[in-house]
């Protein structure tokens, strides 16, 4: 074997264990969430998910757009191992076919939108989860 032969080979297995220790590390402690959003059992088509620390977590807020009836956090966004709340939004536009900006009192086409969701799921949310535990996917179904 020549020097440089086994110098390519050195080269190249100090390359595979740096990729293989990057694709294997998240230092960070935060977890990706993902999982479904349904309401009165059809997927929520346009919303929002948003998990907040409960009391004595010092973990930080965050969420994600709901879209068909998915949404999902990923790993540099998510959540440590602790107690959230959760809050659950969805929209609906409205049937009207104009609607007023109100910031500049315009008339604008495509009407306005309506958070359809009951205050159960929302601004008097109870939901709440458990981040950590090998669990990243929940879903919520959501009742009337």
């Amino acid at each position: 074997m020549s020097k440089d032969y086994l110098y390519r080979c050195l080269l190249l297995m100090a390359l595979l264990f740096s990729v293989v220790a990057v694709a294997g590390c998240n230092d960070s402690g935060r977890y990706p969430l993902k999982g479904s959003v349904t309401f009165d059992g059809e997927p929520v088509e346009w919303g929002y998910v948003q998990f907040s620390p409960m009391a004595g977590t010092t973990g930080p807020t965050s969420g994600a757009d709901v879209k068909n009836g998915t949404y999902a956090v990923a790993t540099e966004r998510g959540l440590f191992k602790e107690s959230y709340r959760v809050d659950v939004k969805a929209w609906k536009r409205s049937s009207k076919k104009f609607s007023i900006d109100t910031v500049t009192g315009e008339k604008v086409e495509g009407g306005g939108v309506k958070q359809f969701l009951p205050k159960k799921y929302n601004d008097d949310s109870e939901l709440t989860v458990e981040i950590g535990g090998g669990q990243s996917e929940f879903d919520f179904d959501l009742e009337p």
